[in-house]
């Protein structure tokens, strides 16, 4: 019982770990824009106005609880069964590998969930953008992931005015 409960701490804590969160995208064009400058400032305030309109939150709770929740209970459900329809030894048999199997089908199903919403994430930011740049006149033919020192190397987005500094 004391290693069951370590392990579940165990996948529970890792569970958290799961990440939905969005990767960073550059837009590829087939041929370059006539002016980079305009070009970048044109994608900038386009990533701008997608980051504004996202949602706020990663989901990460909610892909950890949803895959942990739907492992787990087809887990025991299975177990359940073959408790149902088999001897005295083979029902114990069963609850032991459903206590042992459950955290991995736990741990498997938040981190499956987590992938999902990711790429459901990145389509949606990848298709804003690219409409938000087709309405100036930019075609995105591809994407590129950007790495860490690239997005750390973006100009951070301007402040909006105040009242006072607008007098």
């Amino acid at each position: 019982m004391k290693h069951v409960l370590l392990w579940t701490v165990a996948g529970a804590v890792t569970i958290t770990g799961c990440s939905s969160k969005p990767r960073n995208f550059a837009p590829v064009m087939s041929a370059p824009p006539a002016d980079a400058q305009v070009y970048e400032a044109q994608w900038l305030t386009c990533r701008e106005q997608v980051a504004a309109t996202a949602k706020n939150g990663s989901g990460r709770l909610a892909s950890a609880a949803g895959g942990a929740g739907a492992a787990v209970g087809s887990a025991v459900a299975v177990g359940t069964s073959a408790g149902a329809s088999a001897s005295m030894v083979g029902a114990m048999a069963a609850a032991s590998a459903t206590i042992i199997l459950a955290p991995i089908a736990a741990i498997g199903g938040a981190w499956g969930i987590s992938k999902i919403k990711k790429t459901k994430k990145e389509r949606s930011i990848k298709a804003a953008t690219a409409e938000c740049m087709a309405k100036s006149g930019y075609s995105v033919d591809k994407w590129r992931v950007m790495s860490k020192q690239e997005v750390r190397a973006l100009p951070k987005a301007a402040a909006p005015a105040t009242t006072a500094e607008a007098k």
